[in-house]
């Protein structure tokens, strides 16, 4: 804005900080005066020295001042020659008197950043070299400039606090003692997604049942933001419902898939992914069915990995039928791996790409490392590495014992 000013700050409350309501009136401390943050500063002279602040620091609002009148107002104070003779605000700041005195400004414009009813802040715009006083010309374009970016500010608050109320929800309704049994060692991790509009609907468990079986369990919703993750919560409630009554995977899938389909709150036309297996170790076998998920990557004894053909079948939600069940036999030092999608599909690759990944990042990873909660963050961090992960990510890993 060299053309409109030669100085520009912006200010924010602490408020604006994500957790935190908007100002409605600015809240005074002890000397009766707001606490703000410097967003931001810049100005056609090197080092911006008009500012007494630097980027993040705290800035006082001095009572009687332009910007208490702008934040209690909530209009814009437009001052074109800047008054700086003894008996005015600037007495009751020394500092701020002597930089304006030092570095020549004359002309001054304070504009409230507000969108939709909320004070986000104050915008300042100071003349120094340019030797026009500023007109009301300048004070329109100053004020739409700030409108915009004010909007913009809301924008990303809100965005910032949906997605930080979405990832606590759903990291809540994660498992947090997740244990195995006496016969299955059990390892997780969940990668949310840094790319998407918000946290999704990925979720994992292991559920004890009688016989010393256990179930484990990956759900897949589709979506992002607070829906999806709202979803997964309705999802797990009813999946963990289904499973203490003991049924079938098939079952518990295709009563799972009615359930969701006729859920008036439900899902979008693809609704949600599951993948149901139970381990019965008193037969080493492993009952597994799949609701339009990608199947297990297992690894066995010897160190090689396979994906089982399962019958995929429809989503969850859909409601178009029912699912099949599919036995696979899982002796000691067995490991199936159980994930979403987000672990072996991207843009520049496909799901058969994908998948190899997998296998070839499980193989290393068994054989460089014993535990398998290292074995879980080995192949996360084999696939994925240090980039944003393009979806949510959730793995589910389990040992058999003898």
């Amino acid at each position: 804005m060299s053309r409109q000013a030669d100085y520009v700050t912006v200010d924010l409350p602490d408020a604006m900080l994500p957790g935190a309501e908007p100002l409605q009136r600015p809240a005074a401390t002890e000397a009766g005066i707001p606490v703000f943050r410097r967003a931001g500063a810049a100005s056609v002279h090197d080092g911006v020295p008009e500012s007494l602040r630097e980027r993040k620091e705290t800035v006082f609002v001095p009572p009687g001042s332009p910007f208490m009148e702008v934040l209690h107002s909530r209009r814009p104070h437009f001052e074109p020659v800047l008054d700086t003779s003894p008996g005015t605000w600037l007495d009751l700041v020394p500092d701020r008197a002597r930089t304006i005195h030092a570095t020549g400004m004359h002309s001054l414009i304070v504009i409230p950043l507000e969108a939709r009813g909320d004070v986000l802040g104050v915008a300042v715009f100071g003349r120094t070299s340019h030797p026009a006083p500023f007109s009301r010309d300048d004070l329109l374009l100053a004020e739409e400039l700030v409108t915009r970016a004010a909007l913009s500010l809301a924008n990303a608050r809100q965005y910032t606090r949906e997605r930080l109320t979405a990832l606590a929800l759903q990291r809540d309704l994660l498992p947090h003692d997740l244990c195995g049994s006496s016969n299955v060692e059990v390892a997780s991790r969940y990668l949310p997604s840094d790319t998407h509009e918000g946290v999704g609907g990925d979720w994992y468990d292991a559920i004890h049942l009688p016989g010393d079986r256990i179930a484990l369990v990956v759900v897949d919703v589709t979506g992002h933001g607070i829906n999806a993750a709202a979803a997964m919560g309705r999802l797990r409630t009813a999946v963990r419902t289904l499973a203490y009554l003991d049924l079938p995977p098939d079952e518990l899938l295709t009563h799972l898939d009615h359930l969701m389909a006729n859920d008036a709150r439900g899902f979008d036309a693809t609704g949600a992914t599951c993948l149901y297996a139970v381990y019965d170790p008193q037969t080493s076998r492993c009952t597994m069915a799949a609701a339009g998920h990608p199947p297990p990557a297992i690894v066995t004894p010897s160190g090689d990995v396979t994906f089982p053909s399962l019958p995929t079948g429809t989503p969850i939600g859909v409601g178009l039928g029912t699912l099949q069940s599919h036995d696979l036999h899982l002796p000691a030092g067995t490991l199936p791996a159980l994930y979403t999608d987000g672990l072996i599909e991207t843009r520049q690759a496909d799901l058969d790409a994908g998948m190899a990944r997998l296998g070839d990042a499980l193989v290393r990873a068994t054989l460089q490392t014993a535990t398998l909660e290292r074995v879980c963050a080995a192949v996360i961090g084999s696939i994925v590495g240090d980039a944003p992960a393009e979806d949510d990510i959730a793995v589910l890993m389990a040992r058999i014992q003898a």
